[in-house]
């Protein structure tokens, strides 16, 4: 699963908003992207032989 792509994707399919909201949306969004990309580490991480 690309998560990068995933985002960029919700990101692009919704117009950009000015308003508080539409920052804080976009905030949310980036914070999502990095918790997963961040999860895609840890579970690399373990994947892998010691």
């Amino acid at each position: 699963m690309n998560t990068a792509s995933n985002a960029s994707a919700v990101r692009a399919a919704v117009p950009a908003n000015n308003t508080f909201f539409g920052k804080l949306r976009a905030l949310a969004l980036h914070a999502l992207n990095l918790h997963l990309q961040n999860c895609a580490v840890i579970a690399e991480a373990h994947r892998r032989p010691e």
